[in-house]
């Protein structure tokens, strides 16, 4: 994910990828139909079944030989090989087996040298992921097939294996119906970086992989969680639905809440109606906002539709980020590694002083280290709101909530109630790679970022400041404290 936008002066639009995490991955591991064979002759010798074995036939042509270049060392990198896909008669996709094993390789190169979680995930979460490279390469290899592999087997095997880090740092491949989502909202981002994203997402290699894929049963970007509310025994009363992500009512008979589904932008009607709501409980003393099961979408759809009519003052709020100067991330934004806009590069280690709560030790294989400074303003409008304002969260708040629940945390601008949450989102918006020969997309995260604990946020999530006690839920317990029934 280029920085994400905080406000909109500052940071772009961050994307909804949680909802991927929290999608269950669905078997698209089925074997082609086999060859129909004409009747057997009792078996052979074994001298001559072993003649008959070399000379069988394969209903494909001679795989073709991979590029004798490292695909990073081409002037094309980072977009795929030009090289035609190949189909069978059922109209399916093929890669042999060495473009296959190639493209997967070249994915593994590229997150070592970007990607910047692997050792973090190793440390923190005891996944090596040198084992589950050699472990995935193996099974891809073993759905070789006279030369080929099946377009659904090696989707399903990268799937599969980039899940092994449990969504940390927005590590997935790309589905058909997210890139379709990613195209739409860049196509009118002017912006180097957003420009080059769009290229490497929409080229024609990957174009036509995904017209393939969509063909498959694969799961799609999205999904619901969960329903968190199901068994809470508190209801909420005159629920008013105002679009498809936001609804509002009361709780308790009396306090006002706002039900936030996603945070993928809203249009002007529903922004108008959710500020009509901000007026009318401009005389409330508390405001609940469930943010449940929200598996994230866009930075600004907070940032600049919720917290500047809510705010009572300027909020500051300060990211470090690590990464590596890996080609990719260089390539995707030139200006990465520079000072640009509020966005400080430090050049030793005086970054130590500002974020001392962040160990050097977890940032060893890391050489570009990043501030980003954003206000956030409150806006002046009448009969705002003054009161309390709580947040109920879980563990599928992911990416851009996450930042949200970050930035309640961490300004004080709300107070935490719910369950751990996912993470992954005080980073940048996933960057993208196309993978050589097939074009499959596999997004990721630049940068480390971390908790003011001095954990990593895309591994540890954000706690929040009250927990509810087993068999109680975030609601319940949020109208507890409202009451002061809590301890």
């Amino acid at each position: 994910m280029n920085v994400k936008l905080i406000c909109c002066a500052v940071i772009a639009v961050m994307l909804l990828c949680g909802c991927q995490a929290s999608m269950e991955s669905q078997n698209i591991m089925e074997d082609p139909p086999a060859l129909e064979q004409s009747e057997q002759e009792p078996p052979p010798s074994d001298d001559r079944a072993k003649a008959e074995e070399k000379e069988e036939i394969s209903p494909y042509p001679p795989a073709p030989p991979v590029c004798e270049l490292a695909f990073t060392e081409i002037e094309s990198f980072p977009f795929p090989f030009e090289d035609e896909l190949l189909t069978d008669p059922m109209m399916r996709l093929l890669l042999s087996t060495e473009q296959a094993l190639y493209d997967y390789d070249t994915m593994w190169q590229l997150l070592e040298e970007n990607y910047p979680y692997l050792e973090a995930i190793k440390r923190d979460l005891g996944i090596d992921w040198e084992e589950v490279k050699a472990e995935y390469r193996q099974i891809l290899e073993g759905h070789a097939s006279y030369g080929y592999i099946w377009q659904g087997s090696f989707l399903q095997t990268i799937d599969d294996c980039l899940r092994e880090f449990q969504s940390v740092g927005h590590l997935f491949p790309v589905s058909v119906d997210f890139r379709v989502t990613l195209l739409d909202i860049w196509k009118d981002y002017e912006n180097a970086p957003y420009q080059n994203l769009r290229k490497i997402v929409g080229n024609p290699k990957s174009e036509l992989f995904y017209q393939y894929e969509q063909r498959l049963r694969y799961p799609g970007s999205g999904g619901s969680n969960p329903d968190p509310e199901k068994d809470e025994p508190i209801s909420v009363e005159g629920l008013t639905v105002i679009s498809q992500d936001l609804s509002t009512g009361y709780v308790g008979g009396e306090v006002p809440y706002l039900k936030i589904e996603s945070f993928l932008l809203w249009d002007d009607a529903a922004q108008a109606a959710l500020e009509d709501f901000f007026s009318s409980i401009s005389q409330e003393e508390h405001l609940i906002i469930d943010v449940r099961g929200n598996g994230g979408g866009n930075d600004s759809a907070w940032s600049v539709g919720i917290v500047p009519f809510l705010a009572q003052k300027e909020y500051e709020f300060n990211l470090f980020f690590a990464a590596k100067s890996g080609a990719l991330n260089l390539w995707v934004e030139p200006e990465f590694d520079k000072n640009r806009g509020n966005f400080t590069r430090y050049t030793d280690d005086s970054w130590q002083k500002e974020f001392p709560y962040i160990s050097p030790d977890m940032v060893t294989s890391m050489d570009i280290f990043l501030k980003l400074s954003s206000t956030l303003r409150c806006t002046d409008v009448p009969d705002k709101f003054h009161g309390k304002i709580w947040v109920l969260v879980d563990k599928y708040c992911y990416s851009a909530t996450d930042m949200f629940v970050c930035f309640c945390k961490e300004t004080g601008f709300a107070t935490l109630v719910g369950t751990k949450t996912k993470g992954s989102g005080k980073g940048t918006e996933p960057y993208y790679m196309a993978l050589p020969y097939s074009g499959l997309i596999v997004e990721y995260e630049a940068c480390l970022t971390f908790n003011t604990d001095g954990t990593y946020n895309g591994i540890s999530g954000t706690v929040p400041d009250i927990v509810p006690e087993e068999g109680r839920g975030a609601l319940e317990t949020c109208l507890m404290a409202i009451n002061g029934e809590l301890n």
